[in-house]
């Protein structure tokens, strides 16, 4: 019978954990917040999954349902307590990596593509805090979103039709699948393509 370390030993193998890059010397922990960020999304996502099976996407039951979750499903006021306050949290954290990040000069050549995606995720977390913002539809909610459109349609180019396209074609329910279903799925694409990036071209030394 095979031991637990010979066990481990083959699981290591066959996933070749032992061919794992060795972190350079430079590396503090300021360069943590990248690794911070995608932990709190796991999060975010077990959070978020759990909830998916007690909210209703419709003005009449949206609020009765968070107060369900919140007040009856056991341990649903801590998952939607941690899904929100993680919210807020993940987006300071990403700004805080995208800053460090641009004080060290790491978005110069060769990782300009690294810096991209990154700066493309904190706008798809900053959607997805907008968008949660808007799903319990109380008056929290119906405030933040018709102050984005009047913030939306102040821009000198466009503005206005955003804001009508945004208006004519708003539901509950399409806000419910862009923060659950849109969204989730940019910023997975490019969660893969930055980390692909930085397995290819290694982590900046500062500049």
């Amino acid at each position: 019978m095979m031991s637990a370390a010979k066990v481990a030993e083959w699981i290591r193998d066959q996933i070749r954990l032992k061919k794992g890059q060795a972190v350079p010397a430079h590396v503090n922990y300021f360069y943590c917040f990248g690794g911070v960020s995608l932990f709190l999304i796991l999060i975010q996502l077990v959070s978020g999954v759990f909830m998916l099976f007690f909210y209703t996407p419709e003005p009449e039951k949206a609020l009765l349902s968070i107060a369900y979750l919140s007040n009856e499903v056991p341990l649903g006021w801590l998952f939607r307590n941690m899904h929100r306050w993680i919210a807020t949290l993940l987006l300071a954290t990403v700004f805080s990596h995208m800053v460090i990040v641009f004080y060290l000069k790491a978005y110069q050549s060769p990782r300009q593509f690294t810096w991209l995606t990154g700066v493309s995720q904190l706008l798809m977390v900053f959607l997805m805090l907008v968008t949660g913002i808007i799903l319990p539809w109380d008056w929290r909610s119906y405030w933040s979103f018709a102050i984005w459109m009047d913030y939306i349609g102040t821009w000198t180019v466009g503005g206005e039709s955003i804001k009508a396209i945004i208006l004519d074609t708003f539901t509950l329910n399409a806000a419910y699948y862009i923060h659950i279903l849109l969204i989730p799925l940019a910023l997975a694409t490019l969660l893969f393509f930055h980390f692909k990036m930085i397995r290819r071209y290694g982590i900046s030394k500062p500049l």
